[in-house]
């Protein structure tokens, strides 16, 4: 009866982390935290952007192997600045969260400066709470546009 018990325990624990929260709190910072993304984006500060993510953070683009690190994310966001993204558009679709952990599933739009789409997808971040701010520790992205047929 007692393995019975946490058996049942331990399912109610894995239902909860697999539905949304209904709370407001990750999701309202979280939707903060990606205004913030946005605004460093539009101001060109790839060094910025890289702050925004955990010490042992990674970006991983599609195409790409993964982008590791405080210094690596840093060029990363720079190079994808200079190479004429001048905005971004994120929209929150879903928040899943369990204590100090979060994952986003949201749509983004690149663009560039005079407001023209480049690029539209979707991601997924894995954000963990660190140092008072919830930070990036996995951001995953990908292109909706179809690959060119050659």
């Amino acid at each position: 009866m007692k393995n019975y018990a946490s058996l049942c325990l331990a399912g109610a624990a894995l239902i909860g982390f697999a539905t949304p929260s209904l709370g407001a709190g990750p999701r309202a910072a979280i939707e903060a935290a990606d205004a913030k993304f946005s605004a460093l984006v539009a101001q060109g500060d790839g060094a910025a952007l890289a702050g925004l993510y955990t010490k042992d953070g990674a970006v991983m683009p599609a195409g790409s192997v993964p982008v590791r690190g405080t210094a690596a994310i840093a060029k990363f966001w720079q190079s994808a600045l200079a190479s004429g993204v001048a905005a971004i558009d994120l929209k929150t679709v879903e928040v899943y969260s369990q204590g100090m952990m979060a994952t986003e599933v949201g749509e983004y739009a690149l663009r560039d400066k005079v407001g023209k789409v480049l690029d539209r997808g979707k991601y997924i971040v894995i954000w963990r709470h660190d140092g008072g701010d919830w930070k990036l520790l996995r951001d995953m992205f990908s292109t909706n546009v179809p690959p060119s047929k050659s």
